[in-house]
């Protein structure tokens, strides 16, 4: 128990004393940076970023125009195939191939020119809901006359 009885006023009293540091001087270098250099280097990459994307427009380009030349092709082939239908479309609907199909296949024959017939067809009434006796008068009156007319016709022109 010794710790009791010492006194620890005084070491609290001391005074430390601290070591003085003097003060360094320190050299500082600069060292200058080379701006030309970095602008030159940034150019320089932007050069070579412009050469990438011409190439790839001109390969692109020149892609496109084969694939244009592609579709020319396409385009000439169907316009011949379409030219060809329409030939044949011409010879398949031709008087003379009608006509031959007609006379073999058909059995028909040609009209003669110089031969005409008139067939006489009897009028029936036609009933209208107005009066019994006005509409058998009105329709064989008309009736007869425009049969009456297109026989005149057909005799004159003979």
């Amino acid at each position: 128990m010794q710790q009791v009885a010492y006194k620890y006023a005084d070491s609290w009293q001391e005074k430390v004393e601290l070591p003085v540091i003097e003060p360094r001087i320190r050299k500082v270098v600069k060292t200058k940076s080379n701006q030309h250099r970095k602008i030159m280097v940034k150019a320089g990459l932007f050069m070579f970023g412009y050469a990438v994307l011409l190439v790839f427009l001109c390969a692109k380009s020149a892609s496109l125009g084969y694939d244009i030349e592609g579709l020319n092709r396409d385009v000439s082939k169907l316009t011949t195939a379409n030219h060809r239908l329409e030939y044949q479309i011409a010879s398949y609907s031709s008087l003379s191939r009608i006509e031959k199909i007609a006379v073999s296949e058909l059995g028909m024959q040609r009209a003669e020119l110089q031969n005409s017939i008139a067939v006489k067809v009897e009028p029936k009434p036609v009933q209208v809901a107005v009066r019994e006796q006005e509409t058998t008068n009105l329709s064989e009156r008309s009736l007869y006359k425009i049969y009456t007319s297109l026989s005149h016709l057909a005799q004159n022109s003979r």
